[in-house]
């Protein structure tokens, strides 16, 4: 049999161990609960489907836009209700245990109710205005993956230029190999390992700056998946699929069956306007309203339940007025909102379309003709100078047109896929039907 005993300072060192390891599992708890295996990517490569998902999925802005759309479903159920009753109670305090008299006290309990339509010119109105919140959550949703993509061909850009960035230093790393041993030999002067040692100190000086650029993109892209920004996330993979050319057809089925929220949200607020308006013009009606009361002040007992009505008459009519301007100009505000929204959306779909085919066709005349004449370039003004028949700066600046060449070739691709992003984004490619769903 095994036997451990521990003395005073041992055993504090024991329960301080039982702390320690229960404050870590409680840490570990919470970070798994954070970035569970479930929030994190399982395949070696960032997905930009993994990127969608999670963000409709975590986004806390998104969820905040939910929530007010709940918000405003909630109060749209409680518009056009009535009022609630008014209870009155009258007491003659001496009249209770009076031996001339019986006690005397008067119960009435009244309730007003509108006649005309005003109730449901509330209830439409509020039920336009829950219309309005579902599709601005819509509109930020479709906001969100946009950003997301963009956010995402991003940290592609940025991954491809440390990638180029490391291929560039291995090409010069040997291109200075060659100038010393060139020296060495006493074929070139200090002049071209010099020029070596400055091009790979300012190769380093774009690595830290591209690497600082890729912790920019990645705390921008783990706020919107609402990721701790201590969350490893992989590089996207090295190919992407070039986006598709626009289609005029799809621009102008865009237009004949719209699917804008933007615009379905500035016609619910002018339905909701139009209401209001007519609200209105309800207010100059009277109200009315009725009710029941027993009264114990009457000695007859036939006289002591009694019912009431009364009419609200209102004569305030410069305050009627001002609230029908009111409400007429909200209208012309809502309608006027509402073509400049569809101004701008086809504004963005031309934009985004024509960004679209400029880029697709820098992609097509660098991949085609730029890329591959720097590499040649490069690689004859290198042979010509082992040869002794170029001098290195003409190596130099090979180098650098190939390295140009390469990162304005994944510019043109990460352009290329944004202003696809955002010409999904205007044609509201993956819009819902929000108004249809359930919030909750």
């Amino acid at each position: 049999m095994f036997h451990c005993r521990f003395g005073p300072n041992r055993t504090w060192l024991a329960r301080g161990l039982v702390v320690l390891l229960g404050l870590t599992s409680t840490v570990y708890a919470r970070a798994a609960e954070v970035a569970g295996p479930d929030s994190l990517p399982s395949d070696s490569a960032l997905s930009l489907a993994w990127v969608e998902r999670t963000a409709l999925a975590r986004n806390p802005s998104l969820a905040a836009m939910r929530e007010a759309w709940r918000e405003a479903g909630a109060r749209a159920e409680q518009a056009g209700a009535l009022e609630d009753p008014m209870l009155d109670g009258m007491l003659a305090p001496r009249s209770l245990g009076s031996r001339s008299v019986d006690p005397a006290y008067r119960v009435e309990i009244t309730q007003q109710i509108p006649i005309f339509g005003q109730r449901a010119l509330r209830r439409r109105t509020a039920r336009a205005e829950g219309e309005v919140a579902a599709y601005d959550f819509e509109t930020a949703r479709l906001d969100l993956l946009r950003d997301v993509r963009e956010a995402y061909f991003d940290y592609y850009r940025v991954c491809r230029g440390q990638e180029t960035n490391r291929e560039l230093v291995e090409l010069m790393s040997e291109s200075r190999r060659v100038a010393l041993a060139k020296y060495s030999a006493g074929t070139v002067g200090q002049t071209d390992p010099l020029q070596a040692e400055t091009e790979l100190a300012m190769l380093e000086h774009e690595s830290v700056a591209l690497a600082q650029q890729r912790r920019m993109i990645l705390a921008r892209l783990r706020a919107f998946l609402h990721l701790p920004q201590t969350t490893m996330l992989p590089e996207p993979p090295r190919d992407l699929p070039l986006p598709e050319a626009p289609a005029t057809g799809e621009w102008l089925s865009a237009r004949m069956q719209p699917k804008w929220p933007e615009l379905a949200a500035a016609d619910a607020s002018v339905k909701a306007r139009r209401a209001s308006l007519s609200l209105a013009h309800r207010e100059r009606l009277p109200g009315f309203g009725f009710g029941f009361a027993y009264d114990r002040f009457w000695s007859e007992t036939d006289l002591r339940p009694s019912v009431s009505a009364s009419i609200n008459l209102p004569l305030n009519f410069g305050r009627l007025a001002a609230q029908e301007g009111e409400a007429r100009a909200a209208l012309s505000q809502a309608e006027a909102e509402r073509l400049a929204v569809r101004d701008r959306i086809e504004q963005r779909i031309e934009e985004a379309s024509a960004s679209l085919g400029l880029d697709l066709h820098d992609i097509e005349i660098m991949r085609g003709a730029v890329l591959p004449a720097s590499e040649h370039s490069l690689k004859a003004i290198r042979a010509a100078y082992e040869a002794n028949r170029s001098d290195f700066l003409t190596l130099l600046n090979a180098t650098r047109d190939l390295a140009k060449a390469r990162l304005e070739l994944y510019e043109a691709q990460v352009m290329a896929h944004q202003a696809q992003a955002e010409l999904q984004r205007a044609l509201a490619a993956d819009a819902a039907s929000p108004v249809q769903e359930d919030p909750r």
